[in-house]
């Protein structure tokens, strides 16, 4: 991880150190047309009912936290503020104004809205980058009511998808943990190029440690990372047409042929991962030699674009899937055969079921016993009468010879029985490929229903030889297993094919990382973007250590390991409790859609006009406003983690520390709470006033470390993923009065008859 690191500290210094223009970078599309067309009639109303004068209060706010969380991070207020200061309609808008407003609006208003700006308006907010709650305002705008009403639609676009994507980016890293590094790969997913651009920028604020977007590097001083696309390997169909294979050494200048290199550790390596070179493929060899040449200093490549197997493996299975070192074994003492069963009825062919793959019950055998009766354990013990007909067929092999016991004292698994009532089928005659499943491997079942041919005795022989077994007797032709054996064969077997799709991008990138090693390069790791990450990760990373340990190279037992692969929240989850080993994950669609929530749902709404408090009333007592300008305060408990936000009126004294402090919950009566804070912190700043911006604007980083920082004083359980403690936003006593007293004054009053 040490080189990933240094790169991702080099880019950032580089973006800081160069890109400091690109703080007044604006978008363009972000102008007072980017609006909806009833904000400007309504202003046209306001303007011809003499309300040019009048001034409003309007809060920005959201009613629930998104993704089943009790969280929000706020993001936005640098391009809201961006957007006051260019807010000018220009002599095109003016113009375009006038042809799609409805007729017969008089030319006063457009030379009106000609010279309209922000610089009447004042904006609070809280600080970007915090943790914000529902109900507490974000944004709290006053100003003349003709232009605050104008300013809705934008100021809620720009801090709806921002905050919704900083959000869903800081829960990745929570999942993730601090030590994982996060690479947003979703430009090519997002909605537009400005919700590609928007995506890269909060997420990195939400934690993401850099991005593929190259114009979200520039404008943002953002990181950029990636490696190559399958097309890159898939380029290349041998290693004749490599048109640059010499490679200067880094030091001495001294240069080799890289391909030569990498196809002598390849057959070194061949022998140390126990892979053969022919389950390999040139052309990604060939594509990652070039790859390399390319870039010797940032060599990461992606391993697994083919599911390369032996012609064996495609047609027939290989002595591999048959090796009694990783297979279970199964005879006729296997209680799975004898279970509801008659032994020779068991042994008959057609009575073995290689279909059904059902569970193994724990008391059934599998091979564990020794044949003979005294060895063999309590559970398994068979019946005399069994005892003996076992004994009997044993004499009648007059070639068996009693099995050696292993290093560890026990006797080896029994052999494989071999069934001679059908014939030894002709290699011509062998079944077509199996069907591939999903992940491009055989038919998993097939595989492991092993048949011995004539040409294949030689590796039956071999097999055997391992064993310290007999020769099978000749004219056996079948090798067979029950059907719960053939089931635990099947699991094993999978995670064998599985890694076999792996072995060819894997040997072939530790060739040419060793090759590079020797030209004085070090490698950076490798991407996985298909298949089983935990294990696929884990197998890369024992493979990385065992190089490590047999070619005497520490680092390379601490290459990176990238995943993609449609990654979401959950998938990381699951990852981490089956131990991946993977260093750093690349999101994309789930990440820049937010598809667990694809809105947050900020809301826009007057609660004051001309200092005369306004509330917007509901059946649904969540969607009722609470009125009046208000100033927000977040307490703080006595083991230093926020306890509880607190909404005033204006015109109240703020909490005090040690002081107790009454909070109420805005519409249930019976909720509420005596709070002595040890820490008081008053959440608004003011952010533009007179015209201009209030405040020096932190840099993306400082927003960035904002939201770590402010997620601290949460506690763990308002922060988990499962069934979160919700975060308490309460009133004080003085505002819960004022609520409901002017409710009551607006609520109708039926009448009954």
């Amino acid at each position: 991880m040490s080189s990933l690191n240094r790169e991702l500290s080099e880019d950032s210094a580089f973006a800081a150190g160069r890109n400091s223009w690109n703080r007044h970078y604006h978008n363009s599309v972000v102008q007072p047309l980017l609006t909806d067309l009833y904000q400007i009639t309504m202003a046209y109303a306001y303007w011809k009912s003499g309300k040019i004068d009048d001034h409003a209060v309007f809060d920005l706010f959201f009613r629930t936290n998104p993704f089943q969380g009790e969280f929000t991070i706020f993001a936005g207020l640098e391009e809201c503020l961006k957007f006051l200061d260019s807010f000018h309609y220009s002599e095109t808008d003016i113009e375009y104004l006038k042809h799609a407003l409805p007729q017969g609006i008089e030319d006063e208003f457009f030379e009106y809205l000609a010279q309209l700006t922000a610089k009447d308006v004042t904006l609070y907010a809280i600080e970007e980058g915090s943790v914000a709650f529902p109900r507490v305002p974000l944004i709290k705008v006053a100003g003349p009511l003709i232009i605050v009403q104008l300013l809705e639609t934008t100021l809620l676009t720009l801090v709806n998808y921002a905050s919704l994507m900083a959000t869903n980016a800081a829960r990745y890293r929570m999942v993730a943990g601090k030590h994982i590094h996060l690479l947003e790969f979703g430009l090519r997913r997002a909605q537009g190029p400005d919700g590609g651009l928007s995506a890269s920028k909060y997420s990195y604020i939400g934690g993401f440690d850099g991005t593929s977007n190259v114009l979200a590097g520039k404008l943002f001083n953002i990181p950029v990372k990636g490696t190559h696309a399958h097309a890159y390997i898939t380029s290349f169909t041998g290693i004749d047409e490599l048109k640059t294979r010499v490679l200067q050494h880094k030091e001495d200048g001294t240069t080799r042929d890289l391909l030569e290199l990498a196809m002598e550790h390849r057959a070194a390596l061949a022998s140390v991962l126990d892979v053969s070179t022919d389950e390999s493929s040139e052309g990604e060899l060939a594509a990652m030699v070039s790859f390399a040449i390319a870039f010797p200093d940032g060599f990461m490549a992606l391993v697994d674009t083919y599911d390369v197997k032996s012609d064996k493996l495609l047609g027939e299975p290989t002595e591999e899937l048959c090796d009694l070192t990783d297979s279970v074994v199964c005879d006729s003492t296997c209680l799975g055969r004898l279970h509801d069963q008659e032994e020779e009825d068991s042994l008959h062919p057609s009575n073995i079921v290689t279909s059904a793959l059902p569970e193994i019950p724990e008391e059934e055998c599998n091979g564990c016993c020794a044949e003979d009766e005294e060895n063999r354990c309590a559970q398994h013990a068979e019946p005399e009468e069994e005892a003996a007909q076992e004994e009997e067929n044993a004499e009648d092999e007059s070639n068996e010879q009693a099995p050696e016991p292993d290093e560890t004292g026990h006797d080896p698994p029994p052999s494989i029985t071999v069934e001679d009532e059908e014939p030894a089928p002709d290699v011509e005659s062998e079944p077509a490929a199996k069907e591939s499943d999903e992940n491009g491997n055989e038919d998993i079942e097939d595989q492991n229903v092993c048949k011995a041919t004539d040409e294949g005795e030689e590796s039956i022989e071999e097999l055997d030889d391992v064993q310290n077994d007999s020769e099978a007797p000749e004219g056996e032709d079948e090798i067979t297993r029950c059907a719960n054996c053939e089931a635990l064969n099947t699991m094993i077997h999978h995670l064998k094919s599985v890694g076999k799709s792996f072995r060819s991008g894997l040997l072939n990138f530790c060739a040419v990382a060793l090759a590079l090693n020797d030209q004085g390069y070090r490698a950076i790791g490798i991407r996985i973007d298909s298949g089983d990450l935990a294990y696929l990760s884990c197998l890369a990373r024992e493979t990385f250590e065992r190089i490590a340990e047999r070619f005497k190279l520490p680092w390379f037992s601490k290459l990176t390991i990238v995943a993609s692969n449609d990654i979401n929240e959950d998938t990381i989850l699951s990852l981490n409790e089956q131990g991946h080993k993977i260093d750093c994950f690349g999101i994309g669609t789930h990440l820049v859609t937010c598809q667990r929530q694809p809105a947050l749902g900020c809301v826009y709404k007057m609660v004051e006009i001309n200092n005369q408090p306004r509330i917007k009333l509901s059946q649904d007592v969540g969607k009722v406003t609470m009125p009046g300008s208000k100033n927000v305060f977040r307490l703080y408990g006595a083991d230093g983690h926020a306890l509880i936000d607190l909404l005033q009126r204006v015109d109240e004294n703020p909490p005090e520390v040690g002081q107790k402090v009454l909070c109420r919950h805005p519409f249930q009566e019976s909720k509420r709470a005596y709070v002595i804070p040890t820490q008081v912190e008053p959440l608004y700043r003011v952010y533009w006033t007179e015209g201009r911006v209030a405040q020096v604007l932190p840099s993306l980083e400082e927003v960035r470390e904002r939201v770590q920082a402010s997620l601290r004083t949460l506690r763990q359980d308002h922060k988990r993923t499962l069934n979160p403690t919700p975060y308490k936003v309460a009133v004080s006593d003085n505002l819960y009065n004022f609520i409901h007293e002017l409710w009551l004054q607006n609520a109708p009053i039926g009448e009954l008859s």
